[in-house]
């Protein structure tokens, strides 16, 4: 329940603590560096390519590499929360991601630029895997929310850095282009700052004692499995839209409708995302949202692929909407199903293996399209593994002390 407190505000129609608001801001300005990072190097990748003389596959490595980066030091950054806490995790994560992203700045070839979105990846892994604790710890009764909060961050993230990347260098940089790398992490030492100053005010959130819970992830916990086969599907039908749209309207000769069907799909995420920061907390408790979405992204897929003229637009925009909202719930799972003094371990496990997985599947159905010229076959991987998907959902239930309420009843 919320706490009673004076001058209630409300978020789309759904009333919120005037207390919890500047909680939900700092969310939103995590969520915003989550990606925003990462979608620098595509407007940049023409420049990257004759200036500094990277290849075409030296490009396509910057920009995927932090995402497989992002499980694989999601165990670091659980071993930092047990020794840090979270807030200084997420601190910590914060200013190694800037670092990170700024050092790309210095024109010193590709060697230090793969250096730098290393470090660049670390410190977004240390941030997503903190946030599933903090928002347990802020905001327990509302982690659906909450994700979704940090979640509209993330996508407004990428879409400001990939939509005005550009712009800022025609107008602004010109010949000092490498300096988008620093200028869109300028705010990122103030955003430090404040959340040490808002943790110091809200309740703390300490890791539990090293005896008590161990720091690895449980391999053998099915529920583990379950939820990262969960997280690792929206992730994958989140991303194979953007992956394949191109050459899906490339091979019907209709690229003229590319950037209509890019925008539909993006913008209708960040929508989505919004209409969930009223409805999240509500649809974790049942199994059949995650069932909807599952099946209307996969019976998309065919649309996407043959629908005629325009029709593509339409499938391109509902596929970002349930796969958006796929994602999010996904996301909050780690938060919503454990006591609190396990959920940084439930998510660093989580992100591992799902974001392997994220990076591997899309990567086999690309093999598939180039060894077989079908844009179909392609699709092949994505679809199994959202029978996984479908397949795991049934077993998730809430665990222990956090078991409030079953998903399913």
């Amino acid at each position: 329940m919320w706490n009673t407190v004076p001058g209630p505000s409300r978020v789309k129609g759904v009333e919120v603590p005037a207390t919890n608001i500047s909680r939900y801001v700092l969310l939103w300005f995590l969520g915003l560096y989550l990606r925003l990072g990462i979608l620098i190097v595509p407007p940049l990748i023409p420049r990257l390519e004759s200036v500094l003389g990277f290849s075409s596959s030296q490009s396509a490595v910057l920009t995927s590499l932090p995402m497989l980066l992002i499980g694989v030091g999601a165990l670091l950054g659980g071993w930092f929360i047990a020794r840090l806490g979270v807030v200084g995790t997420l601190v910590l994560g914060l200013g190694v991601m800037a670092a990170g992203s700024a050092l790309r700045g210095i024109p010193a070839g590709f060697s230090l630029f793969v250096f730098a979105t290393v470090v660049m990846g670390l410190g977004i892994a240390f941030m997503q895997t903190g946030l599933p604790a903090l928002t347990r710890s802020w905001l327990p009764d509302n982690v659906g929310r909450a994700a979704a909060v940090y979640t509209n961050g993330l996508l407004t993230g990428e879409l400001l850095a990939a939509g005005l990347t550009g712009s800022m260098v025609a107008f602004i940089l010109g010949d000092a282009w490498l300096l988008a790398f620093v200028v869109w992490v300028l705010p990122v030492p103030v955003l430090m700052a404040v959340v040490l100053w808002r943790a110091v005010i809200a309740r703390p959130v300490a890791p539990a004692p090293a005896s008590s819970v161990p720091l690895s992830p449980d391999w053998r916990d099915p529920l583990l499995w379950r939820v990262a086969v969960v997280l690792a599907g929206a992730g994958t039908l989140y991303f194979c839209g953007n992956i394949f749209l191109p050459p899906i309207l490339a091979a019907s000769d209709r690229l003229y409708l590319l950037d209509a069907s890019l925008a539909a799909l993006n913008g209708i995420q960040i929508l989505s995302s919004g209409l969930l920061i009223a409805y999240a907390d509500r649809l974790l408790h049942r199994h059949w949202p995650f069932y909807a979405a599952t099946v209307i992204a996969l019976l998309l897929i065919p649309a996407l692929l043959w629908l005629p003229g325009t029709g593509v637009i339409w499938a391109a925009g509902l596929f970002g909407a349930v796969t958006s909202a796929l994602l999010i719930l996904g996301l909050a799972l780690p938060a919503w199903l454990v006591p609190a003094e396990e959920v940084s371990r439930m998510a660093a496990g989580v992100l591992l293996i799902g974001y392997t997985l994220v990076f591997v599947v899309p990567t086999v159905g690309g093999w598939l399209t180039d060894v077989t010229g079908s844009l179909a076959l392609g699709f092949l991987p994505v679809v199994l593994f959202g029978v996984a998907v479908l397949a795991a959902i049934g077993g998730i239930r809430q665990r222990g002390p956090a078991a409030n309420h079953v998903a399913g009843t």
